[in-house]
């Protein structure tokens, strides 16, 4: 796989949150950490390349089951996701010092209950709450 799409998908979740304007960056445990649930995920879902690209380019219209369970499986391999359940600790430790704890706990708010119709479909629907939120934040600056 293309090394630009290995590292986009590194950065899903932080980069879900992460405002425009202030870069994000990995060191070198986390990114070795984030490319094992990457591969993991990809075998685990049998996610299409096209797929996981169009995720990362945060093309949500008619997505495939297996690109809302590729994301949803990248949420739990980080923890950011357990039992269909925002882990907000967890959130909180991996984001507060990225994007601010005051707007980690807004986003939180905002999008940690949301519920789709299973597994694959809520950890969709929250980064799609994630994404709208940056949005927002980006539209105020």
């Amino acid at each position: 796989m293309k090394a630009f799409f290995t590292l986009a998908v590194v950065c899903l979740i932080a980069s879900a949150l992460a405002n425009s304007f202030q870069p994000l960056e990995l060191n070198e445990e986390q990114k070795a950490k984030a490319k094992v649930h990457f591969q993991e995920c990809v075998k685990q879902e049998n996610v299409s390349e096209e797929d996981a690209t169009r995720l990362r380019n945060k093309d949500f219209v008619n997505p495939s089951a297996n690109m809302k369970c590729f994301g949803t499986c990248f949420f739990e391999k980080v923890g950011t996701l357990k039992d269909n359940q925002v882990q907000e600790d967890v959130v909180l430790q991996k984001l507060g010092s990225i994007i601010g704890e005051e707007k980690t706990k807004e986003v939180l708010h905002k999008c940690k209950d949301i519920k789709g119709e299973d597994r694959c479909d809520t950890g969709f629907k929250i980064y799609e709450c994630f994404e709208s939120y940056k949005a927002q934040l980006a539209a105020k600056a």
